[in-house]
């Protein structure tokens, strides 16, 4: 893993710390945090991303 949870990562639907938002499984990698071999570019090797779990 090389992204800090407090960083931004490509896949995320909004930024880490935002209302109603929590960690949930990459949908690219499907949470091993690897593509085809190599570093998975949407969640940078975490297997998660930042989603809107909430609709208040």
């Amino acid at each position: 893993m090389t992204n800090n949870s407090d960083e931004a990562k490509p896949g995320d639907e909004v930024p880490p710390g935002t209302g109603q938002s929590g960690e949930a499984v990459c949908p690219r990698c499907d949470g091993s945090g690897r593509v085809k071999g190599g570093e998975c570019p949407a969640c940078g090797g975490t297997g998660t991303v930042t989603a809107l779990v909430g609709d208040a």
